[in-house]
């Protein structure tokens, strides 16, 4: 309770300045926005206070955190946004105490791994023939004024899949297997990865592989197949590379990006000007000039906080995501069982990861992949499915009893 005071001071002085200090009033009501976003989090709270779950006390208020964060500078960037990012937050809390509070045994969900991987497959196969191209990426669909990205489920579906499959084949797994038993996990995993690159959407790609060998480590204790696998990633990045015009395009951007500032590497060039200009302790709330980067509500929120809240706020924010998956490994370690260890260890590689190539990404360290903050930045799908990804991992710590710091 004391640790979701935190975000709902973030809101309250969120509604502050929407209340105060912003120039542009939006349409909507910013009195019920802060009510339903207050009544949301603490009526999950009371729920699952009532109803007695067991898991990490932690974890909920570092999503809402981070969740608080990324809606005040998504009304500071664009209103209509935050608005419908309000409801997603909404839809997201619905999903969350329905899984939190019904499906506490998450061991009944591991009985169907192929199931999981069926959907998964679908989602991305129809992906391919009926997506929109969107920012270079056909990741998303459209139906009439409805847009959503299936890959930000078929990401939990997959890691529910190989919690499945790794549980049952450990052992065969240990003892070097066979055809039969590596044969259909690489082909399952491989043809996903292929899918997403038909898609353009190498972002998700990487995070899956990453997310699949991590996994397979957590399964069978062997480094020599992460190895294996990292070394096939490289031979896969060089193919990829050669094949895919906009690839090569992204690295020259990462390598120099002032070559072509005014053109390509416009993003990034704004992004470092923007986190430099924030210094120390930044610029404060609206006073700074992120607005110019295009996409910034999605791929570069990341910039506008470094900017205006500065290095400090920038460390706290990477702080919060840190402090999320030492909660999420945590869990993965209490867990009494080996399904749990998976899905727990999985999910939260799986968000992390992606936390962390996007910061790498807008900051220069690595080449930009186009995948969202995962809570902060605006997304509907991404949104919904990170919450339903945090009650997954909530219910594995459960299994282990109350943790505490």
């Amino acid at each position: 309770m004391r640790l979701l005071l935190w975000p709902s001071l973030i809101l309250v002085a969120g509604y502050g300045y929407m209340a105060t200090l912003a120039t542009d009033r939006p349409a909507w009501s910013p009195d019920y926005a802060l009510v339903l976003l207050l009544a949301g989090y603490w009526g999950v709270h009371f729920i699952l206070k009532a109803v007695r779950h067991g898991g990490d006390e932690y974890l909920f208020p570092l999503a809402a955190m981070l969740t608080a964060l990324g809606l005040v500078f998504l009304y500071r960037l664009d209103a209509g946004l935050a608005y419908r990012q309000i409801i997603w937050t909404a839809v997201g809390l619905l999903v969350f105490i329905v899984v939190a509070v019904g499906f506490r045994d998450y061991q009944r969900l591991e009985q169907y791994p192929y199931l999981f991987l069926s959907l998964g497959l679908f989602f991305l196969v129809i992906t391919v023939l009926m997506g929109t191209r969107i920012g270079g990426a056909k990741s998303w669909l459209t139906l009439g004024t409805f847009r959503m990205q299936p890959v930000e489920a078929v990401k939990v579906l997959m890691v529910m899949y190989l919690t499945g499959y790794l549980s049952e084949k450990r052992e065969l797994l240990v003892q070097g297997g066979g055809r039969s038993v590596w044969g259909p996990l690489l082909v399952v995993v491989c043809l996903a990865v292929f899918l997403l690159i038909l898609q353009r959407d190498l972002g998700s790609a990487l995070i899956l592989l990453v997310t699949f060998l991590a996994m397979l480590y957590l399964s069978t204790e062997r480094l020599r197949f992460c190895l294996a696998g990292g070394a096939l990633f490289g031979v896969g990045a060089v193919l990829a590379y050669l094949i895919f015009p906009h690839l090569r395009t992204r690295i020259n951007v990462w390598l120099d990006p002032w070559a072509d500032y005014s053109g390509a590497g416009y993003q990034i060039v704004q992004s470092l000007i923007t986190l430099g200009s924030g210094g120390i302790f930044g610029t404060g709330l609206g006073l700074g000039y992120s607005q110019v980067i295009p996409a910034v509500a999605t791929d570069f929120i990341f910039a506008t906080m470094g900017e205006e809240m500065g290095l400090m706020g920038s460390l706290g924010v990477i702080l919060l995501y840190l402090l999320f998956s030492i909660r999420g490994f945590r869990a993965a370690l209490k867990a009494t069982d080996e399904q749990g260890v998976l899905l727990a260890g999985g999910l939260t590689i799986l968000i992390t990861f992606q936390a962390l190539i996007i910061i790498a990404g807008v900051t220069k360290l690595l080449p930009l992949t186009g995948v969202t903050l995962p809570f902060v930045s605006y997304g509907g799908s991404s949104l919904v499915i990170s919450y339903l990804l945090l009650a997954l991992i909530l219910n594995v710590s459960e299994t282990g009893g109350e943790i505490k710091p």
